[in-house]
């Protein structure tokens, strides 16, 4: 049976701005397990942004606990911060430019993370190549960046994001800015990492097709996770452990509810509905 890769329990991230605080994460609870190809969805202001540069040790956790494959995020220090970053994850940018250089080819880009963590030579050009291959980029590699069409560009980000093999997969909207036919080269392009390599891949994303190329669909509301959905089960409403549960708006619409509301006990079923006035 696979382990955690992400493991966060009552997870709390403040911002400082001036004189205000702002509690982008309120206790949030998530696990996600070795292998699994995540989505994790929101409307802006959610707190998605904020988790995943807490999982990609750009942030520090003001309280609570971020556990990413093993490591105790709120105890690295500076130096065990970039061998986290360079070495357990990789980030993946929703715009493709940022992953990559402009001034070297893709075989290069692919290299250079290799280069940075010390690999030989023959080490760096034979994953380079293998990548290049399992991306369909074979024909492009000693093309730069910008003489690659959208989708490409974004298939050698993801390459490049996953040169060193890191055990998570952090991507932010990877599909957001590609046609129908280049998202779905890049979905595929994630599977083969994870059915591969078991690459955990967490993904951001707005994208209603990657719903249905992921095993998990998580919904972020309010800076906690409110909902989780399965192809096998549906949607499923997430009980935190303070014994909190965010229902879905149309839920709340639909059923009129508002203000103080009853809990109870019909059998084995928990009721809620609208308190007196």
């Amino acid at each position: 049976m696979s382990g955690l890769a992400i493991e966060c329990r009552g997870l709390v991230h403040i911002y400082k701005m001036a004189d205000l605080e702002v509690v982008a994460l309120q206790g949030l609870d998530m696990t996600v397990d070795e292998g699994e190809l995540v989505a994790l969805v929101g409307a802006s202001g959610s707190g998605k942004t904020t988790l995943m540069n807490v999982l990609a040790a750009v942030e520090r956790p003001s309280a609570g606990l971020a556990v990413v494959a093993g490591t105790d995020l709120a105890m690295l220090g500076e130096g065990a911060r970039d061998r986290y970053r360079r070495q357990v994850v990789g980030y993946l940018w929703q715009e493709a430019t940022l992953n990559l250089m402009p001034q070297l080819t893709a075989a290069e880009n692919l290299q250079l993370p290799l280069l940075a963590a010390g690999r030989p030579w023959q080490d760096r050009r034979a994953r380079a190549a293998e990548l290049l291959r399992d991306f369909g980029l074979e024909h492009r590699a000693d093309h730069r960046p910008p003489m690659l069409s959208g989708g490409e560009q974004q298939l050698l980000a993801v390459a490049v994001a996953v040169a060193n093999r890191p055990q998570v997969l952090l991507a932010d909207e990877p599909t957001a800015e590609l046609d129908a036919e280049a998202a779905g080269s890049v979905l595929a392009s994630l599977r083969l990492l994870r059915d591969r390599e078991g690459t955990t891949v967490l993904m951001v994303s707005h994208d209603r097709e990657v719903g249905r190329r992921v095993d998990r669909v998580l919904r972020i509301r309010d800076g906690r996770t409110s909902t989780e959905t399965r192809e096998a089960t549906g949607e499923l409403v997430i009980l935190d452990r303070a014994g909190r549960l965010q229902l879905p708006r149309r839920l709340i619409q639909e059923a009129g509810l508002g203000g103080l509301v009853r809990v109870h006990r019909e059998g084995p079923r928990v009721v809620i509905e609208q308190g007196d006035a």
